[in-house]
Parts: structure tokens; C-alpha cells; sequence
């Protein structure tokens, strides 16, 4: 399926995570909304930090600070 302000293919699921986990992600969503002034949904988020994740990881700053790949 397209969205219109995706211009990917997106895949639907549904997903559970550690409490822990969605702290962190709503966490992540107010800081990006205190910043840039734009509120983004779960899936934008999680998008994000899965795109900064693999930047870091192709960067190889993960493997420099002793996180995971």
C-alpha cells in the first residue's frame, strides 16, 4: 500500500513492545516535536530511529561505542 506522504511501499502489523521500549519512543516523539515543531505519528518515529540506527550502523559508530549491528 502507498501513502500519500510515504513514497514507499508500507507493510501493515501489529506490533507489542516492552514498556521500556515505548517510553523511549515516546520519548523520542515529544523531543522531536519540542525541537521541530511537528508532531509525528508511531510510525514516523519508528521509521526514524530505525533510519538513525542504520546511519550509525553504516558509520560504524554502533561497533566505536560498543552497541550492537
Amino acid at each position: 500500500m502507498i501513502h500519500p506522504q510515504c513514497p514507499e511501499r508500507l507493510v501493515f502489523r501489529q506490533v507489542a513492545f516492552p514498556v521500556s521500549a515505548f517510553d523511549y519512543l515516546k520519548d523520542y516523539q515529544r523531543a522531536y516535536e519540542q525541537q521541530h515543531g511537528i508532531r509525528l505519528n508511531n510510525n514516523q518515529c519508528v521509521a526514524m530511529i530505525l533510519a538513525e540506527h542504520r546511519q550509525a550502523s553504516s558509520l560504524g559508530l554502533l561497533n566505536a561505542l560498543g552497541g550492537a549491528q
